[in-house]
């Protein structure tokens, strides 16, 4: 969650008892700050059998590294706002309009054979319009570029789709978005704005002492109900 460009909190969540696990602030989503916060967990002892993410580079590749064997899943929800966002959202040309619709169609993918029928649609596309992707136009210098950018950038979202935003379907209980997460960040978005006048060092203060009272309410009590 970012807090206009000063900094950008970090936050990892148990999906079912929705207890935090650990929360960070970091400059940026840097590789590195994603390295030292799984390497913390793992300190913890906190073992990921599954894992979701938005899918940020830092992340991907940290979770390479100190958790090589746990199952990631790439939210899905933000690679499909990708797609969205590289393709427009009003075209005219059926190409564009068809691929729009190959990427909504990933809303009803729920299982392997679904997603095997949808690798095919979205091949047979690429073939279909591979010089419509491939259209460049060259400046009197010589220099030249790709016509349509964002279609090309949008078939290649969609194409890594399958290896990285599909993993829930070996994890039945696997959440395919961090949707969860976000509505968590909906109700530190409304205190962010009660109290949008403190300092950074400040903010930081409350938003741990929220995740310490937050966690509190989610464990089991520990008091014996008398008659």
């Amino acid at each position: 969650m970012w807090f206009k460009k000063w900094y950008v909190l970090l936050v990892y969540r148990q999906s079912r008892n929705l207890t935090i696990l650990h929360i960070s602030f970091a400059g940026r989503e840097a590789g590195q700050r994603s390295l030292e916060i799984y390497s913390t967990l793992k300190r913890k002892g906190i073992y990921l059998p599954v894992l979701f993410s938005d899918g940020g580079r830092g992340i991907l590749l940290a979770v390479k590294e100190v958790y090589p064997h746990t199952a990631h899943q790439v939210c899905l929800a933000h690679m499909h706002r990708r797609v969205a966002a590289s393709l427009g959202i009003h075209s005219k040309d059926d190409r564009v309009r068809e691929l729009r619709a190959i990427a909504d169609h990933v809303w009803k993918i729920e299982s392997k054979e679904a997603l095997a029928w949808w690798k095919s649609w979205l091949k047979d596309w690429v073939e279909r319009n591979i010089s419509f992707l491939k259209e460049r136009r060259t400046d009197i210098l010589g220099n030249w570029w790709f016509v349509h950018r964002g279609v090309r950038k949008a078939a290649r979202t969609l194409a890594s789709l399958p290896k990285i935003s599909f993993t829930f379907l070996d994890y039945p209980t696997m959440p395919r978005t961090t949707n969860e997460l976000e509505a968590q960040f909906g109700h530190l978005g409304k205190r962010w704005l009660a109290h949008r006048g403190l300092k950074q060092a400040r903010w930081s203060s409350f938003v741990r002492w929220f995740v310490y009272f937050y966690n509190q309410e989610k464990q089991p009590s520990n008091t014996t109900k008398r008659d």
